[in-house]
């Protein structure tokens, strides 16, 4: 099983799935090219990763979206989706609205957000929802200098062609990132933010037991 983490996180934020899954594999991200479209990314990381046969890939956020791109280019038996969406008609309304902009980010737009994560927990943490303030701390340590690029594809990823092996989707009712209105999971966590693998880890066990004995 390859997962792949969001954006500015590592394999640690599977720790507690890989604990419980052994075959579980955490791949590191490539270095895009400025002008490569998701698809095309994609199909490099499939690439890099592929096992010489079967296997289930899945991932958290954007690490979901690439995950889904991925599954055409292997032999891919489940793709499972945590806290993400199946293409750019399912991000919030804010996202589609900033859309336009997303190629003024500078190159390290990881740093200005960490530094407003920063500002958030120091100025208004303490009266911030318990899933918003947990947000603040991940903006706040976030690293990943492919933040703009994925900005970037993410808002005009559109897929030409069905996926072909079975979608698993979770979210929590309370993402304040990805909606869960805006797309349709196969199951919804009661109180669940964006950060499930961190704040719900054996409802997301649970959840990639149920699809690996589903096939």
């Amino acid at each position: 099983m390859i997962l792949l983490p969001g954006i500015g996180l590592d394999a640690r934020l599977f720790a507690t799935q890989s604990v419980a899954m052994p075959e579980i594999r955490v791949p590191q991200w490539l270095q895009p090219g400025y002008f490569e479209s998701l698809p095309a990314y994609a199909k490099r990381m499939a690439q890099a990763v592929d096992p010489g046969g079967p296997c289930y890939v899945g991932g958290m956020s954007f690490g979901g979206m690439v995950a889904l791109e991925m599954s055409r280019h292997l032999d891919c038996r489940g793709c499972f989706l945590i806290s993400s969406i199946r293409s750019r008609e399912e991000l919030p309304y804010w996202a589609k609205f900033l859309a336009p902009w997303a190629w003024a980010l500078p190159p390290r737009a990881d740093l200005i957000a960490a530094a407003g994560g920063t500002a958030l927990l120091w100025t208004v943490g303490r009266v911030l929802p318990p899933r918003w303030k947990l947000f603040c701390v991940h903006l706040s340590k976030t690293r990943a200098p492919i933040l703009p690029w994925a900005c970037r594809v993410a808002v005009k990823w559109k897929p030409t062609e069905p996926v072909r092996c079975p979608i698993y989707q979770l979210h929590g009712d309370g993402d304040p990132i990805l909606p869960h209105q805006f797309t349709q999971p196969s199951q919804l966590v009661p109180r669940g933010g964006h950060l499930l693998p961190l704040t719900h880890p054996f409802v997301v066990n649970e959840f990639l037991r149920r699809g690996l004995q589903a096939d």
